[in-house]
């Protein structure tokens, strides 16, 4: 592709909110070409003094490469070399947000580790962004630490993807973080409940159960809570052919030998 065209990329990427949808697709479409022409023009993006064309340049660096989903070794080092000095050097969350989501897209330790600090910014945008980049399939006791701060964050969006992260994305286990997932059974935040749900059937803690029957009793429920049921009836997929509520419950109270309620049982 020609030094024009790139630039015309470039300005389109520029032009615009942070989200509008004609940049990003010029933003996609420079992250497959993924040259170092790219990379260089990217990098000197994360020096304008202006907060969107910074963040933007990160926004082109967090998955510089990639032609799918998942993350690149594309001039892996370089882009890490330019992108965690950012951390410390800018104070705009909307830069912030772009560098610790780009960070977490690249997935390396180094650059993950740079963003646990920033759990604790005062801004929900700048916690979300980090909640979202943390790969909790990582059994790292400072990611799962952070995460588990997170859990409790005053942002209902926060709160519910750092308990999916740990919960769902993850296999870290132990006494603690079981107990971090009952905690949020108590969340006022719908989403995060289910999560937390799912979290302690994963990990076959039993004291799931009983909020797993009482929701697939309901007339509606979140598809979370099958998945729930279906994580402790040990079964390979969720919602198996021709499996409703009924299904699940019936397995459930069979399996771990619960009682029907009785039909009295409101009325006493």
């Amino acid at each position: 592709m020609s030094t024009e065209s790139v630039d015309d990329l470039f300005a389109a990427a520029l032009i615009g909110d942070p989200e509008d949808d004609a940049a990003w697709k010029a933003v996609t479409r420079l992250h497959r070409l993924g040259t170092r022409e790219v990379l260089d023009k990217a990098i000197d993006l994360t020096r304008s003094a202006a907060a969107h064309s910074c963040a933007r340049g990160a926004d082109i660096l967090g998955q510089l490469g990639c032609l799918s989903k998942g993350s690149s070794q594309t001039f892996g080092s370089e882009r890490l070399n330019a992108l965690i000095p950012l951390l410390t050097n800018e104070s705009d969350p909307i830069v912030l947000d772009a560098v610790i989501i780009a960070l977490g897209h690249m997935r390396e330790p180094a650059g993950l580790h740079a963003i646990l600090p920033y759990s604790r910014h005062p801004n929900e945008d700048v916690r979300y962004a980090v909640a979202w980049s943390l790969p909790g399939g990582l059994n790292d006791s400072e990611i799962i630490d952070t995460l588990l701060l997170l859990m409790r964050d005053p942002d209902s969006d926060v709160r519910d993807w750092a308990t999916f992260g740990l919960g769902t994305q993850s296999d870290a286990d132990s006494p603690l973080i079981r107990d971090a997932f009952f905690e949020r059974l108590q969340d006022e935040d719908e989403d995060t409940r289910a999560e937390a749900v799912v979290g302690l059937a994963k990990r076959k803690d039993l004291r799931a159960l009983p909020v797993v029957l009482e929701e697939l009793e309901r007339d509606e429920y979140g598809v979370l809570y099958e998945e729930a049921a279906s994580y402790l009836l040990d079964l390979d997929e969720v919602k198996p052919e021709g499996w409703e509520s009924s299904r699940y419950i019936e397995e459930l109270r069979a399996r771990f030998n619960v009682l029907e309620p009785s039909p009295n049982a409101a009325l006493n």
